[in-house]
């Protein structure tokens, strides 16, 4: 059997949430002796051997004729071109498999009290119809459970379409055994062998919930040793810091801005917190699991579905800064941290880049398959 298969999304791009996850899978795909058309608007970095990409024009002004003009753009071109399969990501409307990392838009504005002007509501809102309509769509790949819930609860796809396939870790950079020299990467970043480390990783701290980060670290006493260390990026650090200044903590912080050694500073860890007011999935979650490092987060955070509370972690209900300084207080009091050290990396153990790839890939020679077949 040839294996063909058709990505349609806005970028081909070396950052992004969406774009990393198709920048670790097509490596692998071409490893695997894949053919790969490439349907998008912007191409930004460069293309392997063994990619066919496919321009997309769009309609340039605002936010929504260029959504609109690829998402009808894409879906002509892949008529076009009569590929076996194809997989959408993002706002496409027409493909065999479509994989939501984003939840749905109602839920989004929801829980991340953002809101967006009439005209980007409507259209973004009619692409989404669209996509779960499609008389082509086979299959609905969710980063969660909780997204899955979402698209039936709104959308009412048929459970035979559903499928959770959650993403994997690159065992290769990430694991357990970067505790060993927790105490060596702690004196690299002049941190204290005896304070709490807790690290947050994340870019667009509003989110995420830094600030409630923050306020939860103003609240914990003054004799507490603790420094919080910050990865990511975001437009707003100076506010951010503000904030910390502001609230009489900023000593306590250690903002380093994006980090391309990030097992590092999972080795370094006690806690990893990431209090989200709405995150589909959250891979940071899952590395640091995988890392062995418990995590406290929300219930509005897909991979809080591998946090079992009091076990590995702790999963506040609601983004709140008090119930989170609580929290940090009791994993720092109890005398059972190397066991939700070692719970977290059980919880995580199977969550494998390549085993990921096993069950991506056997979805796609399945529906391989289902198209050979006589109709």
């Amino acid at each position: 059997m040839q294996k063909i298969i058709g990505l349609v999304h806005t970028r081909f791009s070396p950052t992004g949430g969406v774009e990393n996850y198709i920048n670790k899978l097509i490596p692998t795909l071409l490893e695997r002796n894949w053919l790969i058309h490439y349907f998008t608007a912007k191409i930004q970095q460069p293309v392997s051997a063994g990619m066919i990409i496919h321009k997309i024009p769009v309609v340039r002004g605002t936010s929504v004729t260029r959504m609109l003009s690829f998402a009808y753009g894409a879906r002509r071109a892949v008529q076009r071109a009569h590929l076996p399969m194809v997989m959408g990501f993002g706002r496409s409307i027409y493909q065999d498999i479509y994989r939501d990392g984003s939840g749905c838009f109602l839920d989004y504005e929801k829980h991340a009290g953002k809101r967006f002007n009439r005209l980007y509501r409507r259209s973004y809102l009619h692409l989404e119809r669209k996509r779960y309509a499609d008389t082509r769509l086979q299959r609905v790949i969710t980063v969660s459970q909780m997204v899955k819930d979402q698209i039936q609860n709104r959308y009412h796809v048929p459970s035979e379409k559903m499928k959770v396939i959650y993403s994997g870790v690159d065992a290769r950079r990430l694991n357990p055994e970067l505790k060993k020299r927790k105490n060596e990467f702690k004196m690299q970043l002049k941190i204290p062998e005896e304070a709490l480390t807790v690290l947050f990783v994340g870019n667009g701290f509003e989110r995420k919930g830094l600030k409630l980060l923050i306020e939860a670290a103003s609240y914990l006493p003054a004799d507490l040793p603790f420094v919080v260390i910050i990865a990511g990026r975001d437009k707003r650090t100076d506010h951010f810091r503000n904030l910390a200044m502001n609230s009489g903590c900023l000593e306590r912080f250690r903002f380093l801005g994006y980090q391309s050694q990030i097992g590092d500073l999972y080795g370094a860890a006690d806690l990893f917190v990431l209090p989200s007011f709405f995150d589909p999935f959250a891979n940071v979650v899952l590395e640091a699991l995988y890392s062995g490092t418990p995590v406290i987060t929300t219930a509005q955070v897909g991979a809080s579905e591998f946090v079992r509370h009091g076990i590995n972690g702790f999963i506040l209900p609601r983004p709140k800064s008090d119930a989170l300084a609580e929290a940090i207080l009791e994993f720092y009091a109890t005398d059972h941290k190397e066991k939700m050290s070692e719970e977290a990396h059980r919880a995580a153990a199977a969550c494998r880049w390549d085993l990921h790839v096993d069950d991506m890939e056997g979805l796609f020679l399945e529906i391989l398959e289902q198209h050979r077949r006589p109709q």
